[in-house]
């Protein structure tokens, strides 16, 4: 029996062998005649292929005679073909138009776009590259259909909104997960010292010129496989790598350029003749003796904001990159600086980062390789966005008939507001960032169809804030200074074992399984000092402070998984796709600890069926459906579940703790029930492809802090409760009119709507200070709940208001009764529609991005439209109140009643829809006769443009913005907020 046993391998060896043979050939292009370098040759329903060198040669052991290649590469038709009794395959390769032909990246593999049965958006490297912005994020927007991007505010390496296909979460977070070259990535904020509503973007730290594609995972049977954290969707991030039988290719990416604001936050502002004369009238109203008898504006008339912006601040990036490959390593190395300085001044982000990928064939049957990715990143910052004492909030605040300075060449001071001089010249707010994103892996060939790959990755951060409020400021001068150190240290450990078994079994039946175990732990370590009174801002260390305090804190979590996945394809035809996926996690319950989470998809491909019409003008038609289970565990404690006590307290100063958290043992994952129909159609020979998806997500159990009895001893407890339904389409479309070998026009256009609604909760809840925001039973996430407007009364100048009693009497309105749901900040329509054409050396592209029916909440006008209720500046729109019976307008007269602090008159929710230029470039190749001869292979030069041109009718400076980014469940709102800036750059690209 032994020996049979030692004999078996070699018997099965044997019989695999029988049939094998190789076969080998050269790949041209039919555009240009030359080798196709890298083109992909697989054995059909394996893993098993190669790739062509420099000659466009290449050599292949295929099983038999019936063994299918299939030939791909960027840009070229994907071609099948059948080896028969051949050994020698020549190929040429036709231009492809259809993007169906691309490879699209999975979660843990990868799949053709014709057998895909999920919703899945692509952005490849070619549509982003060049652009001028710190984030990938910022690169997606508006490029990727149910994907809603907006950017927060215009600060530097600022923070994003995103939500793909709606948000499914309260109090938990609605971010998807990111995933780089298969490393689930830290994308919450760490900074822990607040500037007011901004918060950073840990996506920054990232080279976006580093990328190869970005897809974004959209319905169950795509996020499955990533069970406990797929909710929101998935974004996988994949990096350039090196080729096989590639020379060294260096590429040099230079671009530099300016910024402006596309709106003069001046422009929002009255004048100092215009303000005097509105503070007259409203004390004339009020029965009053005007403050400025002569209205003599003509000493003073400060432009506040004139002080504190860049008209042309500089932005500058560099990228330096070195990839290549032999038949055993490949490698792709690169260096990226980017520096950033705000239009609004004492703002800025530099970046720095160093690439390795590098992969490696130590046999025929083992490979190496890794990615590692060392990243800093300097951010200076100011108190700005969602703060009345910020930058913006002086210049906006404080009245123009005064001076900057007083006589003794100090900062004027005014009420609680800050000089907005003072803020942009000394508020000292730094932050530096150190990141490191790597990972190994080993990858063993143990037979032709059955692959083991295990890897193991760290995402390490760390994160160093100082802060220093000078005697310059009012926050310094009350202390004699006044400084916060901080320091954050975060760090996720990964390590995943993948089995995956690729095979053609008899006829066309192709079958794909794979068996995974992944574990990762997360460890957070704080600390944090301060210190007031300082001899002078010439020190700035703590060690230097009358008054010290430090403390500290630690958190950390875990969670384990088993997952698998199963793709059955027969013929290209009838496609079936299962996954599952068991999570465990340290952050719930007990009895609730693990999850499972499954789903399914199909899809059926008519164009292949014998029925199927031939020389139709449609070419590709596929039916999708899918079904699925995800959860969401993201933004809660780590241990939510527990029951807390702290240390720290005392009493007559001996040590004590005392209870901080009750305990939750049923907590358990947020569960999202997601269904999906899609369809694809290629039309004229795949000039044209449409993607369409129609869908339902319902999540259940949401967790929310629920408040408990007084008796209790707590406000609130972490618990699941709530339900909040999304449901919504997505169509893309991607056409190429003309394909020629000197002219090419590519257009792709995308549009979503989605529609989040609670479904079920404990209570209403209202957000944010004085409550613009409510959620409540059967009403739109992000709503707002203001007071409605229904007009100004053109006899007396009275605001006319809806009440409960549905009359609009003035004398019959209740503040604290009568509010009401008057639109929300989800958009009706959003999407991007994106131009490419080629001419000889010439290309031009032209990308426009929307949103449409959304609310936008312009809530800097509820302080600056003040009616003369106190002594700061006016908004613009107040010079259109009121004034004389027959005044047909919105803004009421300048009287207290009209304007008091408990009003949230709902003529500040504006129509928030725009149109913009998101960019525009235009650039030149050098011909490849000349290029050749000054030895290299393509010289570029090129012009851009970003947010040139946005057409809306919004009044305020961005309507794109959310300057409360800080709260949750805020969205739609600014109140002095940052705006993103208008930028244009000039650029070369060198390849040698």
């Amino acid at each position: 029996m032994r020996r049979f046993l030692l004999v078996l391998p070699l018997l099965l060896v044997a019989v695999l062998a029988i049939g094998q043979k190789e076969v080998s050939g050269v790949i041209t292009s039919a555009e240009d005649g030359i080798p196709v370098i890298g083109a992909s040759i697989l054995i059909k329903g394996t893993s098993a292929g190669t790739v062509t060198d420099v000659d466009g040669k290449y050599a292949l052991t295929v099983p038999g005679d019936d063994a299918v290649l299939v030939i791909s590469y960027t840009g070229l038709k994907t071609v099948e073909v059948t080896v028969g009794n051949r050994t020698t395959i020549d190929l040429v390769m036709e231009s492809s138009v259809a993007f169906l032909d691309e490879i699209v990246v999975t979660g843990y593999g990868s799949q053709g776009r014709r057998v895909l049965t999920s919703a899945v958006s692509s952005v490849k490297a070619e549509d982003i590259q060049n652009l001028p912005s710190a984030s990938i994020d910022q690169l997606v927007q508006g490029r990727a259909a149910g994907v809603q991007i907006s950017s927060n505010s215009g600060t530097p390496g600022g923070g994003m909104f995103v939500r793909v296909r709606g948000t499914t979460s309260i109090t938990a977070s609605s971010d998807p997960l990111y995933v780089i070259d298969g490393i689930p990535v830290v994308s919450a904020p760490l900074e822990s010292q607040g500037t007011g509503g901004q918060r950073t973007n840990p996506l920054a730290d990232l080279n976006p010129a580093d990328i190869e594609s970005v897809e974004v995972l959209k319905d169950a049977s795509a996020t499955a496989i990533y069970g406990a954290r797929a909710a929101n969707g998935v974004v996988l991030i994949t990096t350039k790598r090196g080729k096989k039988s590639q020379n060294a290719r260096v590429t040099l990416n230079v671009y530099a350029g300016a910024q402006n604001f596309a709106r003069d936050p001046s422009d929002q502002l009255v004048n100092a003749a215009e303000f005097e004369t509105l503070i007259n009238e409203a004390r004339t109203n009020a029965g009053a003796t005007p403050l400025y008898p002569n209205n003599d504006s003509g000493k003073y008339d400060t432009d506040w904001n004139s002080f504190i912006y860049d008209d042309a601040a500089p932005i500058f990036n560099t990228d330096l990159s070195i990839s290549g490959g032999s038949d055993k390593v490949r490698y792709f190395v690169s260096g990226n600086y980017f520096d950033q300085d705000g239009v609004l001044i004492g703002t800025k982000f530099t970046r720095y980062t160093g690439r390795l990928n590098l992969d490696f064939d130590a046999s025929d049957k083992i490979k190496l390789g890794t990615s590692i990715l060392y990243s800093r990143n300097d951010r200076t910052r100011i108190g700005n966005d969602d703060n009345i004492s910020g930058a913006m909030g002086g210049a906006y605040f404080l009245p123009p008939n005064i001076s900057p300075y007083n006589a003794d060449g100090s900062f004027t001071k005014f009420s609680i507001f800050e000089n907005p001089i003072a803020v942009v010249n000394f508020d000292d707010r730094q932050m530096a960032v150190n990141r490191i994103l790597a990972n190994i892996y080993g990858e063993w060939e143990i037979l032709p169809y059955l692959k083991f790959k295990t890897s193991g990755s760290v995402d390490y951060n760390e994160i160093k804030e100082d802060n220093y409020a000078p005697t310059q400021l009012n926050t310094g001068v009350a202390v004699s200074g006044s400084a916060v150190s901080a320091v954050t240290l975060d760090d996720n450990l990964i390590w995943e074992n993948i089995l995956t078994f690729q095979k053609a079994l008899a006829g066309e039946h192709y079958l794909t399984v794979l068996l995974g175990q992944s574990v990762q732990t997360s460890r957070n370590e704080f600390t944090r000092a301060s210190g007031q009174g300082f001899p002078s801002n010439d020190f700035r260390r703590i060690t230097s402070a009358a008054i010290q305090t430090s403390s500290s804190t630690g958190t950390e979590w875990g969670i384990a998984s088993l997952f698998g996945r199963l793709n059955y394809d027969f013929a290209g035809k009838y496609i079936v796709t299962v996954n599952v996926r068991r999570d465990g996690s340290s952050r719930f319950g007990e009895k609730n600890r693990w999850g499972t989470f499954p789903s399914i998809g199909a899809a059926w491909r008519l164009s292949q069926e014998p029925f199927f019409p031939e020389g139709s003008f449609i070419n590709e038609l596929k039916l999708r459906g899918s079904y699925g289970i995800t959860g969401n565990q993201s933004g809660i404690d780590n241990f939510a579940s527990l029951g807390l006590w702290t240390g720290g307290s005392n009493y007559t100063s001996s040590a004590g703790t005392r209870p901080q958290q009750l305990a939750n043992p049923n907590l358990k994952w947020e569960e999202t029930t997601q269904i999906d129909f899609g369809l694809d159609l290629g039309l004229f020979n795949e000039r044209i492809v449409l993607n369409f998806d129609w869908y339902n997500k319902y999540t259940r159990d949401l967790l929310l802090d629920v408040p408990l009895p007084r008796t209790t001893g707590f406000s609130s407890q972490t618990q699941n409760f709530g339900e909040v339904e999304n449901q919504g389409w997505e169509l893309t479309i991607n056409a190429t009119p003309i394909r020629k070998s000197d002219f090419t026009w590519d257009i792709s256009f995308n549009v979503a709507h989605n529609e989040a609604v609670v479904r079920k909760l404990f209570a209403p809840i209202e957000i944010y200070n004085r409550s613009p925001f409510r959620l409540e039973e059967g009403q739109p996430v992000f709503s707002f709940w203001f007071h409605d407007q229904l007009g100004v009364d053109p006899q007396t100048g009275d605001v006319i208001w809806r009440t409960v009693n549905g009359t609009s009497q003035t004398e019959a309105f209740v503040p604290g009764r009568d509010r009401f749901f008057v639109g929300n900040a989800q958009p009706d329509l959003f999407g991007g529609i994106n131009n490419s054409i080629t001419f000889k050396g010439f290309d031009f592209a032209m990308f426009w991005q929307y949103s449409l029916g959304n609310e936008q909440l312009n809530w800097t006008r509820f302080f600056l439209e003040h009616g003369g209720t106190r002594n700061t500046n006016f908004m613009r729109s107040q010079l259109d109140r009121w004034q004389k019976p027959g005044d047909i307008t919105d803004v009421p007269r300048m009287v207290s009643k009209n304007y008091a602090a408990d009003l949230r008159p709902s003529r500040l929710v504006e129509d928030g829809s725009y149109i913009r230029l998101k960019n525009i470039t235009l650039g030149y190749s050098l011909p490849a006769n000349l290029t050749s001869k000054m030895g290299i292979q393509k010289l570029r030069v090129y012009a851009s443009a970003q947010n040139l041109i946005t057409i809306t009718d919004y009044s305020g400076l961005d309507p794109e913005l959310t300057g409360t980014a800080a709260t949750i469940l805020t969205q739609g709102i600014e109140f002095f907020t940052f705006p993103q800036a208008r930028v244009v750059t000039g650029g070369l690209t060198l390849i040698f």
